[in-house]
């Protein structure tokens, strides 16, 4: 029997803050716990380009996490009006697959 592929759930980024400690915001509850790691996926035509990168999360609201990539030095982000979707999703899923 084959195991099924991970395919992680991925929520759509509405905002990035320019700081230190980036504050992501996303379109609807991410689910996340603080201490997960995440990757965010921030196509060229949001000004801030992020190309899977992954960084490791403080979560501050439902739809909000602060994450330790410092984002002062990079072009705002921005949402233009049409192309791909600016994404983030977690790294991994906790798997409990210990025989008993």
């Amino acid at each position: 029997m084959a195991s099924p592929d991970f395919e992680p759930e991925r929520h759509t980024i509405t905002a990035i803050t320019n700081a230190i400690n980036a504050v992501v915001t996303t379109l609807a509850a991410h689910g996340y716990s603080s201490d997960e790691f995440v990757c965010l996926i921030v196509p060229k035509t949001y000004g801030m380009h992020l190309d899977f990168v992954e960084t490791k999360i403080t979560v501050t609201g439902a739809t909000t996490f602060s994450c330790d990539l410092d984002t002062q030095g990079m072009d705002a982000f921005v949402v233009p009006g049409t192309g791909t979707v600016a994404h983030v999703c977690p790294v991994s899923e906790s798997i409990d697959n210990v025989a008993t």
